[in-house]
């Protein structure tokens, strides 16, 4: 029984040893997706920037020969913010799944500080996403709405729909998210 006894030791020592590593590894996972979704904050900013840039400079070719491309920003906007979201989602359940093992590295003063920014969040972040995309979507609308009263009249209507399902897919992916976030942060309490 004494056998027995220091065998079944060494396996939950050896299962803890497989469990804290697992820990550890989670981690560095959640480090590395808010690095990535940081880069993905940047790198829309720059398209953002970057395209309507371009409008500002004379390439040599007119803004009437391509302003149809700014059909294409909130498509390009919502497929960032659907990446972003990702990494906040996975950064929020790995947070949250750390934060509850008991064999977890986060310390109480860890602990502490999660707690302490759940008090005191903020509000803004979360919808900047959201905001950077909707006023990309309007800054290409109002190009285009110049364009097409000068150029095309007859499409007047397609453009208030376009207008109408990109903001509302915009928002409607940022409510949809904000509660799959919600429901994360209720399982941590």
């Amino acid at each position: 029984t004494k056998s027995l006894s220091v065998k079944v030791s060494s396996v939950m020592d050896k299962m803890r040893s497989i469990d804290q590593e697992f820990l550890h590894t989670l981690h560095k996972e959640k480090i590395q997706t808010q690095n990535e979704r940081i880069e993905l904050i940047k790198t829309k900013l720059a398209f953002v920037t970057v395209f309507f840039g371009i409008g500002s400079i004379n390439f040599g070719f007119r803004i009437e020969d391509l302003f149809w491309l700014l059909y294409f920003v909130p498509l390009i906007a919502i497929c960032f913010n659907l990446e972003i979201m990702s990494a906040n989602t996975r950064i929020k359940r790995t947070g949250v799944f750390l934060g509850k093992h008991p064999l977890s590295d986060a310390g109480k003063s860890e602990r502490e500080w999660e707690g302490f920014c759940d008090i005191y969040q903020d509000r803004l972040a979360p919808s900047a996403n959201a905001i950077i995309s909707i006023i990309g979507t309007l800054c290409s609308a109002i190009l285009i709405h110049a364009q097409q009263s000068s150029v095309h009249t007859g499409i007047q209507l397609r453009f208030a729909i376009w207008l109408i399902a990109s903001i509302s897919a915009i928002i409607g992916l940022w409510l949809r998210h904000q509660s799959f976030i919600k429901n994360i942060e209720i399982q941590q309490t």
